[in-house]
Order: structure tokens, then sequence, then C-alpha cells
């Protein structure tokens, strides 16, 4: 890892998961300057239906549907305005969840407190998308993936730090309880190994779920990736295996695998020099509600909130680079490698890896995002 590219690992490790918002001091007045501090949020959304997390899940826990059973506000964030590439589906969504629908990506800025991108299709295009909120300094929420190439997913990172935005760019998993055990075992440990499970559907959509999850309670416990390999006879259908090569701080190259499977919300566990037979931790979706709510989905938003109210996000710039980065390592390794390890340098930062979802070949998605703003 000796480009200039490459993560300082004694700044990873200096930087701890809730640093790297020193540039967002000036937040509260960046936001808007005439909101009440005791109304909720003002939250644009974008990307809200088409495969997208805010259809039915992050939307009920700001604008829970009246007369709807098992729903209620969950946040102090409302959703005020939406956006989405074909005009209806805004349309449908603001009268369901009684928001505002605007005709433009962008005309959501200076009438709303944070943004969040809900979708999959967008996220070659993000760099567009999030330009102008980014530049707006307020906090964006945007889905996995990041990006489908390092330079745009940079791009996005210096716009950041430049206007003093935050940003937050999840998995579910990382922000479940069993992530937080994991990563709090992990820390100052020497670890021998680990094998972690991620319910999967293809690479692009959910393997990152594993990718995202193994970076937060692994390289993000102070031991980042150096390369990902990922061999599997499709990357668009299980099952498949993503081998990790990890750097200690004491400099040492340990391995863990993550088994691509269908049945997993996801699991990881941890062999240590100091523990026998390694620690298990294993996400539970939650049972019954509020619990089926709130276990894996509701904590993804809270962060966001927390982002939002206090300009500390929960991952360092430089940590959502670095997993950006492990996940396009992954994709370049089977598509180009043969599935032999790729070190995260090595990826081109023009590179681009694919949007198009050949286990969903009916869908025109991507297409629409291309006829409006260019090639992905």
């Amino acid at each position: 890892m000796a480009s200039n590219s490459s993560l300082d690992r004694r700044r990873f490790l200096r930087n701890g998961p809730l640093a790297g918002a020193g540039l967002a001091a000036g937040l509260a007045s960046a936001q808007s300057p005439t909101r009440n501090p005791d109304e909720p949020l003002r939250i644009g959304c974008m990307n809200v239906v088409e495969y997208s997390h805010l259809d039915a899940i992050w939307a009920t826990f700001m604008n829970p549907r009246p007369g709807e059973k098992n729903q209620m506000p969950l946040t102090g964030m409302r959703i005020t305005h939406c956006w989405e590439i074909e005009r209806e589906k805004s349309e449908a969504f603001a009268k369901k969840y009684g928001c505002e629908p605007v005709a433009n990506f962008d005309d959501m800025v200076g009438k709303v407190d944070a943004v969040i991108s809900g979708g999959y299709y967008n996220h070659p295009w993000n760099h567009i998308l999030h330009e102008p909120y980014l530049k707006a300094g307020i906090p964006n929420l945007i889905n996995r993936p990041l990006s489908n190439s390092r330079a745009k997913a940079r791009q996005m990172i210096d716009l950041a730090k430049k206007y003093g935005a935050t940003i937050l760019c999840p998995s579910a998993h990382e922000h479940t309880e069993a992530i937080a055990r994991a990563r709090k075992f992990a820390k100052d440990k020497e670890i021998v190994c680990y094998g972690a499970t991620n319910s999967f559907d293809d690479y692009a959509t959910h393997g990152i779920h594993g990718v995202f999850m193994c970076c937060r309670a692994i390289a993000e416990a102070g031991n980042p990736v150096v390369s990902v390999g990922y061999q599997a006879k499709s990357w668009h259908s299980p099952p498949g295996v993503v081998t990790f090569e990890h750097q200690d701080p004491g400099g040492r190259t340990f391995y863990g695998t993550l088994h691509e499977v269908s049945g997993s919300w996801g699991s990881v566990r941890i062999h240590t020099r100091q523990e026998y037979g390694g620690k298990g931790f294993e996400i539970h979706p939650g049972t019954e509600y509020p619990f089926n709510r709130t276990e894996a989905w509701a904590p993804t938003i809270w962060a966001f909130q927390l982002m939002a109210l206090h300009g500390e996000m929960p991952q360092t710039y430089e940590q959502l680079e670095h997993k950006s980065d492990a996940y396009l390592a992954g994709f370049r390794s089977i598509l180009e490698n043969d599935g032999k390890p790729v070190k995260l340098d090595d990826v081109p930062e023009n590179w681009h890896a694919p949007v198009d979802l050949p286990n969903r070949p009916t869908e025109h998605f991507a297409d629409l995002f291309r006829k409006k703003f260019g090639e992905a």
C-alpha cells in the first residue's frame, strides 16, 4: 500500500469511528439557519422507490402512515421532499408519505436539513446527484455502493471535506449490535483469522453487505484490508467466497473469508491468540414488532440522525474510501483477475464496476439514468 492514495495505517488507527467530521464544525449554520431546533430535521430523499431502502423501510421510521398497524415515529426526522428518476413514482411516494415531490434532483437544496439517497441503480451517478448537497455542506446518507469507481468515490469525499458535509454510506449490517460487539472484541487483539457469512443475492447489492460488515468489524478495529480475492461461478448468484488480506498494527499479515451464501443475515467468527476456538457474532433480524424493525433496519437511520445533529461521522472519510476500495477490488478480482487477490491500490482510478444486474434482466432503471446523466 505504497501509493499516494493509500491509507496511512497510523492515521487510520488514530481516527476513531466517531471522528472524521472536523471540517463540519459549521454544520448547524450550514444546514438551515431558519430551522427551529425543537422541530424535526427536514429530510429530502432521492431514489425513493426502485430497488430502494426508502419505500417500505426507512421512510416508515420518519413518516409513518396514518392508520398503518405497527408504524410509529422512530426518529426526530421527517421527509419533506422527494425525487425519483420516474416522476410518477416520486408522486406516488409523496402521496404515501405526505411529502412534496420535486421535478429535479437538486430542487431540494435550501429546503432540507439533510438528504438521503436510498436506491441502487443511481450509484454510478452519485457524484452528480450528491454534488449540490455536498456543496451545501449538509449531511448525506448515500446507500451502498458509494460509487462504481474509485475516482468518483474520491470526488464525493473531496467535496465533502471541502464544504464540511458529512457522509454516511452504510450497509445495514454495519450498524447492528452484533458487529459493534465484534469490532470492540477485535480491537487491540492479535487476530489469527476470521470467517464470516452473508446472505447473498448478487455481489453488487448484497455481497457488499458482507464486505462492508468485515471492514467495519475487522479493518476499523485497526487492521486495514490490503487485497481482496473473490471466487464464484457468477458474481450475480450464490455461492461465492471473498478472501481478505489484512495487515495488523504491527505489520503482520492475516486473512479472513466471507462466505456469500443464502440463509444467513450475517455472522463473524474471529479467532485470536487470546480466544481459543474463536468468538462468534451473529446478526439477528428481530422477532415481532418493534424488534423486526429496530434490530437490523432502524440503527442505520439512527446513526444518520446522530450524524446530522452533531456532525460526527460514524466512519471517517478515509474509512469510507477504504471500504469502497475493498468492494471494488473484489469486483475487479472476479471480473478481470480470475478470482485471484487484487490489491486495493491496483484497482485503476477510472475502472468502472458494472451497474446492470443480470439476475434482474427486465429492469430498465440504469438505462433511465444513462439517458439523463450519460454513460456510467
